[in-house]
């Protein structure tokens, strides 16, 4: 199930505690692929968060008003839909 990979992925690679929520948008792309989109709950806040692994460099809360310039517009577009 979708929801079971959002917590293992959360649990795997940065070491947070999340709960998959409400589908807020899904769409296939290329031969297999398909993008789901969850709103999810991160329990605990960022105790347990590990830094430093190949795929999780930096990590911080925003508030939907003040993501950061960097952040791509498909991604904000995302943010809009919670």
């Amino acid at each position: 199930r979708h929801e079971d990979t959002i917590a293992r992925g959360g649990r795997e690679e940065p070491g947070l505690t999340v709960k998959a929520g409400r589908l807020v948008k899904a769409r296939s792309g290329l031969r297999y692929r398909i993008e789901s989109c969850y709103r999810a709950v991160l329990n605990g806040g960022l105790n347990g968060l590990e830094l430093g692994q190949k795929k999780v460099l930096e990590a911080r809360l925003f508030s939907p008003d003040d993501l950061p310039a960097g952040m791509p517009e498909a991604h904000r577009d995302l943010a809009a839909l919670l």
